[in-house]
């Protein structure tokens, strides 16, 4: 049997078209946030749904053919081919993208075309694939905001399709937009799609945590591209760091696992060690410490590369780093790295005591950590003897040809100090008082940029800082090395936790004392142009703690957080019991008080009478109402028109006097046939006059006097039957 499909104005097809769009527009949206659209595919398909959304309001039919999409659609998979292989880059990174303009293309031929089921079909599945794009692309918290978009009008979509193929086959008439049940309907649909939506998304959370959870990742190629970061390989320009300086992207998220947040003020996350100058970049030759660990969950470093022997007072601190992806294997850690917990294939650390990720995927991270962050004690440093071992005098004292003005500079500096301790100390003052912060240097390259930097420019970022010192340091034959890594960062109350961002990208020195170990130098003078913090860093930081715990318990849920919760749950349960049997007994010992306090006040009997009037009130006030107005209008005198309530009150007073004399009238009779079934010849009679006044006030539009059906209620009140 055939189909007859809506007239485009009824309800129901209406409700489906705008759903339909609506579902196109969210899934496209959610691609496009991801950032991996190239610009002609967006403004193509924005286009188009605008184009659309105009031609929607005004009713317009579809605009291409059946057959001009076929040629379209043919032609369009010969160009494929080329975008597939040419245009986006071949396997495997050209898939996603040439696939994505495919969907986008079919999508636009299917919107200027749909007419039938089947294409609306069509539709609904490109809304699909767009979203799975776009999950493949992005763990962003943005998708998030989409897919639950996503979900109610998908249901809304789908219920409403059902409903329209439904009708069709029925043949049944179609609801006209406008009209009051048409509205009914939308309204009905709408309530019906949100509740099922979240409904399904409740069940969708409850199953999510519960699940058993694995660890592999089957599209991870083609997820999101870690962030290019500079500064964290083995060969690095001098001022890379500072290229990034002006970046506010996230790179890591810290908080303490023991203790208050205040515990981390102040330290750095140690990235990468630099040991050899060659005037405008810095070089790292170091080999792995092994043995390094395969797919293990805890690793355990030595403290060697950091400090030589046990320090006199050791402090520990654990903390968990949530690391956004990024393009370097660098591991970041404060000071002294004891142990990494976390879910790595394999990690090693190298002679400068730098850890390295050797199998990274380039994807979030997240690890705890447990470090040392004891310093050695000032007088200790000054005693430390100056015979170096011959392996860190060859890597660590290396310098270029050095402007002899800047060995000059260094010996006036340290001129009045015996000991290296006092004469990096001296340094690192001179250069964080004498010299200026800038991020504005010159574009041009410089011949020699560190005696530009301490002779003639004086101002410079902390690249320039931290290789001054090292490059004065070893001058006075002092060991030392550059270090790349971040500052603290940017305390976030809500969360109580630190937001590191590529701004806070930092560079110091780490000076060797031998019996010690390497010591940290910050030679550079803080910002002055740090922005101060306002309601919006506040509004900031609310979102922040959204998108932390959104990539620490949904991105990166696992067995290990699996685990974490079912014990929190389970603690987090005894702990309510024993709160709830707690808070029983308070309530109970304070509702006796109550009670006495109650019975023993002279205003208790006020209160109940006054709370029994507003119990009746509450439940029969309507009723008491209605009877105090009829019996008014029973006083009543005159010629006054009763209006359709009024005449309803008083049949009602009528239908009460005749049950008490035992005539009840059923619901399936109408009023006159009530009057007409009555036996008594004399109480019809005054029945039926009173039934024809009340039936000509409350469905005609002649009106009844007031003082004539009172009269006739006053006759029946006063028949008495002979029987």
């Amino acid at each position: 049997m055939t189909t007859a499909a809506l007239p485009r104005s009824s309800v129901v097809h209406r409700y489906f078209e705008v759903s339909l769009f609506l579902l196109l527009t969210v899934s496209f949206l959610s691609l496009a946030s991801t950032g991996n659209l190239d610009l002609t595919s967006t403004v193509v398909m924005s286009l188009t749904l605008i184009v659309k959304a105009l031609r929607y309001r005004a009713h317009r039919e579809p605009e291409l053919s059946p057959k001009t999409v076929r040629a379209f659609t043919a032609a369009y998979f010969l160009f494929y081919l080329i975008d597939f292989n040419l245009l986006s880059g071949g396997w495997p990174d050209g898939l996603i993208p040439a696939t994505a303009h495919l969907v986008l293309f079919l999508a636009v031929m299917k919107v200027f075309s749909a007419r039938s089921n089947r294409d609306y079909l069509w539709l609904t599945l490109i809304a699909f694939l767009q979203i799975l794009a776009a999950a493949t692309l992005t763990v962003d918290l943005t998708f998030l905001v989409f897919f639950l978009l996503f979900l109610t009008v998908g249901v809304s979509t789908f219920i409403s399709f059902e409903i329209k193929r439904g009708m069709e086959r029925a043949r049944s008439a179609p609801v006209p937009m406008g009209t009051t049940i048409g509205r009914r309907l939308e309204r009905s649909l709408l309530v019906t799609s949100t509740t099922v939506a979240m409904s399904t998304l409740v069940l969708s959370v409850i199953w999510f945590f519960l699940l058993p959870r694995v660890t592999a990742g089957y599209m991870g190629v083609y997820g999101p591209q870690p962030e290019q970061i500079s500064g964290f390989s083995n060969e690095v320009s001098l001022g890379d760091i500072g290229s990034i300086k002006r970046d506010p992207t996230v790179v890591m998220r810290i908080r303490p696992t023991d203790g208050d947040a205040g515990s981390l003020a102040g330290l750095k996350w140690r990235g990468i060690a630099l040991s050899q100058f060659d005037g405008k970049r810095w070089i790292t030759h170091t080999r792995y410490v092994p043995p390094v660990e395969s797919f293990a969950e805890r690793f355990v470093f030595p403290r060697a590369p950091f400090r030589e022997g046990k320090p006199a007072r050791p402090r520990r601190l654990r903390y968990r780093v949530l690391l956004e992806p990024l393009a370097t294997s660098a591991m970041f850690a404060a000071t002294v790295p004891l142990e990494i917990s976390g879910r790595f294939r394999q990690l090693g650390q190298d002679e400068t005591g730098s850890i390295f990720n050797r199998r990274s995927s380039f994807a979030l991270q997240s690890y705890d950590v447990v470090s040392d962050t004891s310093r050695p004690q000032p007088d200790a440093l000054r005693a430390s003897p100056t015979g170096y071992p011959e392996n860190i005098r060859r890597i660590y004292l290396q310098l270029p040809e050095v402007d002899p003005r800047v060995v000059e500079l260094t010996q006036q500096v340290t001129a009045r100090f015996d000991n290296p301790y006092d004469k990096a100390s001296a340094l690192e003052r001179y250069l964080r008082s004498q010299f200026g912060y800038t991020l504005d240097l010159p574009t041009e390259p410089e011949d020699d940029p560190i005696a530009s930097f301490l002779l003639v420019r004086r101002k410079g970022h902390c690249e320039y800082f931290a290789a001054a010192m090292v490059v004065m340091l070893r001058t006075q034959g002092i060991p030392s090395r550059l270090v790349n890594g971040f500052l603290t960062g940017e305390y976030n109350e809500v969360a109580e936790s630190y937001i590191v961002r590529a701004s806070h990208a930092h560079t110091w020195v780490e000076v060797y004392f031998p019996g010690a170990g390497w010591v940290e130098f910050d030679p550079t003078p803080p910002d002055p142009n740090a922005e101060a913090e306002g309601w919006l860093t506040t509004l900031a930081h609310y979102v922040d703690t959204i998108d932390l715990w959104w990539d620490e318990w949904v991105v990166q849920y696992d067995d290990i957080h699996q685990r974490m919760l079912a014990r929190s749950f389970v603690s987090e349960g005894w702990e309510a019991r024993r709160w709830l049997r707690q808070k029983r007994r308070q309530a109970t010992n304070q509702m006796y008080n109550v009670f006495d306090t109650v019975l023993s006040s002279p205003l208790m009997l006020p209160v109940l009478l006054l709370a029994g009037v507003g119990v009746v009130l509450l439940l029969h006030g309507r009723e008491l109402l209605d009877w105090a107005r009829s019996s008014w209008l029973l006083r009543r005198r005159g010629a006054r028109a009763l209006s359709p309530r009024e005449a309803t009150l008083l049949y009602s007073r009528l239908l009460g006097t005749l049950r008490r004399k035992g005539y009840r009238k059923r619901g399936a009779q109408t009023p006159l046939e009530f009057a007409a079934s009555l036996p008594p010849p004399e109480l019809a009679a005054h029945v039926r006059e009173f039934t024809a006044l009340y039936n000509q006030t409350r469905f005609g539009e002649q009106v009844a006097p007031a003082a004539r059906l009172a009269e006739l209620l006053r006759d029946v009140r006063a028949w008495r039957s002979r029987t």
